[in-house]
């Protein structure tokens, strides 16, 4: 065959797609058994760091276990809710998300049981811009979250503030990152909306889940 022909290209660029397209399936198959454990050991990582657990290792059964012995599930209109039952340590949380700059950004939000109190934040997923809006992750920024008190009297938009406002220094303000004003505006934005939904569905009857 002519090799510069048509049909002989096309012949060769399907093949080509064949092959390559098959492999990259058959990659795909095998990893996501090791993807899944992977998202579940990133998961009670998470979990295990907003509520603050104790864990004895770094293994992902160790993380498991924390999880396990500390924390209850119960779904609230759709969502997971999150008590955890330790001593000492009893609080409620959430998954919170929302749109960010580029994509959206997940967050475990934990509470205090009277949901007046934000106990701590970290960032489950997020595609933030490396440098500027993905430092949401970073601890300087998450920690000002540790004991920030939720203004339920304020308006929805404002119960939560990043960044400057009217008032310096108010309890339920925490500094927005510099150069990353739209990610810290549209954290500020779901978190708001998130507390306000939850709010309002956590009194009602739940469900118990099956782990």
């Amino acid at each position: 065959m002519n090799k510069k022909s048509p049909a002989y290209v096309l012949s060769f660029m399907a093949a080509i797609c064949v092959v390559f397209g098959t492999g990259i399936s058959v990659v795909n198959y095998a990893t996501q058994g090791l993807l899944a454990r992977n998202a579940a050991m990133h998961r009670n990582r998470v979990l295990c760091r907003a509520f603050q657990l104790d864990v004895a290792g770094s293994s992902a059964e160790a993380y498991q276990q924390a999880v396990d012995a500390a924390l209850r599930t119960s779904a609230v209109a759709g969502r997971t809710v999150y008590e955890c039952v330790a001593p000492g340590k009893e609080s409620v949380g959430f998954v919170a998300g929302g749109m960010g700059f580029w994509d959206r950004i997940d967050v475990v939000l934990a509470l205090t049981p009277d949901l007046h109190t934000i106990l701590n934040v970290q960032v489950l997923d997020q595609k933030e811009t490396p440098g500027l809006g993905a430092r949401i992750e970073e601890a300087w920024f998450t920690d000002q979250f540790k004991g920030l008190s939720v203004a339920w009297e304020a308006p929805a938009e404002s119960r939560i503030l990043v960044g400057a406002n009217p008032a310096p220094n108010a309890a339920n303000e925490v500094d927005a990152i510099t150069g990353a004003t739209q990610t810290s505006m549209a954290l500020m934005r779901f978190l708001n909306d998130e507390l306000a939904a939850f709010r309002a569905a956590y009194s009602a009857n739940r469900e118990p889940l099956n782990r």
